[in-house]
């Protein structure tokens, strides 16, 4: 699976806001990316959940290469059947999008980026179960499911905290929305994050969040 800009952008913007957590779970590990852009920042212990094979192999790859092997561990599961006596502080998920759209021949690629495997009904659920009473999740979705997930997620006893809207310039539509949700109700904020200038290069905001994190901004 590649990397992505809007899944960097995303675990910029997780590891900004995640407070104090001792244990995080990372819903569909994928490569490890948003793992280890925490483990980079957060002292806690990460728990990596990953369903498809080869991907999970990477995985535990990229996190033996790491520096933050101590920190992060993968696990081969579908996180619906993932059990625990410990509940979390925290749960990051950039969740599979795409719902009746049409697939790739590759099944593994389906696997990741279809919500088959993972409907946004069975994860809200899922969260509930496996976060303490002050915990935080944090989901990077596509904008055209906003509404849906806003209306959904409050039947799982989850509320938004702060929202980030993200486009790609100043020209260009809403195309993905960051979520941090709580479950105590309280005020939420609301911002947008634009990657680039009119003329291709990285907004300052952008450049803010990734600098820690690229190589060359």
């Amino acid at each position: 699976m590649k990397v992505t800009t809007d899944a960097c952008l995303f675990g910029a913007w997780v590891a900004k806001y995640l407070p104090n957590s001792n244990r995080i779970l990372d819903i569909g590990g994928g490569t490890g990316l948003l793992s280890l852009m925490l483990a980079q920042k957060h002292k806690g212990n990460i728990t990596a959940v990953e369903i498809e094979t080869a991907c999970f192999q990477q995985l535990k790859e990229n996190i033996q290469q790491s520096p933050y092997a101590e920190n992060v561990n993968a696990v081969h599961a579908n996180v619906l059947d993932f059990t625990t006596d410990l509940s979390f502080d925290a749960i990051v998920t950039n969740p599979p999008f795409y719902e009746q759209q049409l697939k790739s021949d590759n099944q593994s690629i389906n696997q990741a980026r279809h919500d088959e495997s993972l409907q946004l009904n069975d994860l809200f659920k899922k969260a509930n179960t496996l976060l303490n009473r002050e915990g935080s999740l944090f989901v990077l979705l596509p904008f055209y499911r906003n509404e849906e997930c806003l209306s959904l997620v409050k039947t799982h006893g989850f509320y938004p905290k702060q929202i980030g809207e993200v486009r790609q310039t100043p020209n260009h539509n809403p195309f993905r929305m960051m979520y941090w949700f709580v479950k105590n109700q309280e005020s939420c904020q609301k911002e947008e994050i634009t990657i680039s200038n009119s003329n291709g290069s990285y907004t300052e905001d952008f450049s803010e969040l990734l600098k820690d994190y690229y190589l060359y901004l």
